[in-house]
């Protein structure tokens, strides 16, 4: 009988226990910024940029096919070797360079290395297919990174991008796909990510001025940080995404990292910086996202 009474006691301690400190660790958790919340944001915010690099490239080019075949009428162009798409160095060519062929294939090769806007170094390729003029609504296009590097990060992935027309704002509306996204220096440092998203071009459409495009975002996304947990990303008011600026200049995420409460991250009221916010329970924090990934020796990576 003592010893069932013992046991039952120790029981009940060890439950005890176990529940404070969970309590507690839930209790910490929900209103305290981690420095692992604030790196897995800060690669989060490396990773968009990387990928948006490409985008902006695939979209330029793109266009560049699009306004040849406007303004020519579906002439033949010979040959579209040495076309400027956004650097000084790479090198676009055209399979089908017309108005009649569908679908096109579009080559922009960086070489070995390209230095471009801002100082970015840029290597390998992006082979965009595309079935129809990009401003046509039901037309899609694949674009597939070929070992292609930025600032010596490796970046791979397949993003699919398909015209849905317009919205009630009149402003077209791309879906974006991401399948197989990943950014690493080695095979044992990466990170992941797929996605699906909704792109509004709200401004720049009608000039031929790129670098006033301004597009609002929409969507969620899951994948694997650089320290091997499980993140999910969903988008709770538009990311304003403009050509002229390096960085998101508006708009919040909220991150969820494996099991723990969610962090908001608030990339500001419109302003070209790096600076943001995370907020989770009553606690915020500044931060400075980046373009570069420094190495870290104190991450456990």
């Amino acid at each position: 009988m003592k010893t069932r009474k013992w046991i039952f006691i120790l029981s009940a301690i060890v439950a005890g226990v176990f529940l404070f400190s969970s309590c507690q660790k839930n209790s910490n958790s929900a209103g305290v910024i981690t420095p692992d919340d604030e790196v897995t944001v800060s690669d989060n915010a490396l990773m968009e940029n990387l990928l948006d690099d490409a985008m902006d490239a695939a979209d330029q080019a793109t266009m560049l096919v699009d306004a040849f075949i406007f303004d020519n009428n579906g002439s033949t162009l010979k040959s579209a070797s040495g076309v400027v798409v956004s650097d000084s160095c790479p090198t676009v060519t055209v399979d089908h360079p017309d108005a009649t062929h569908w679908p096109k294939v579009i080559t922009i090769d960086y070489g070995d290395l390209c230095t471009g806007f801002w100082g970015h170094t840029r290597s390998g390729k992006i082979v965009i297919t595309i079935t129809d003029r990009y401003m046509k609504p039901g037309s899609e296009r694949t674009v597939e990174l070929v070992n292609y590097y930025c600032n010596g990060i490796h970046i791979e992935g397949t993003r699919t991008v398909k015209n849905e027309g317009r919205n009630e704002n009149n402003n077209l509306v791309f879906r974006v796909e991401l399948s197989g996204g990943k950014i690493s220096r080695n095979d044992t440092v990466f990170m992941t990510r797929d996605f699906v998203r909704y792109r509004e071009w709200a401004a720049g459409e009608k000039t031929k001025n790129r670098w006033d495009d301004v597009f609002f975002i929409t969507g969620e996304a899951n994948g694997v940080n650089f320290r091997g947990h499980t993140y999910h990303k969903v988008i709770t008011s538009p990311l304003e995404w403009a050509r002229s600026c390096r960085f998101i200049k508006s708009g919040t995420v909220s991150i969820t990292i494996d099991d723990r409460p969610p962090v908001v991250l608030d990339y500001g009221d419109g302003t070209c910086d790096n600076l943001a916010t995370l907020t989770r329970g009553d606690k915020t924090k500044e931060i400075q996202l980046k373009y570069h990934r420094n190495k870290c020796t104190k991450c456990g990576r």
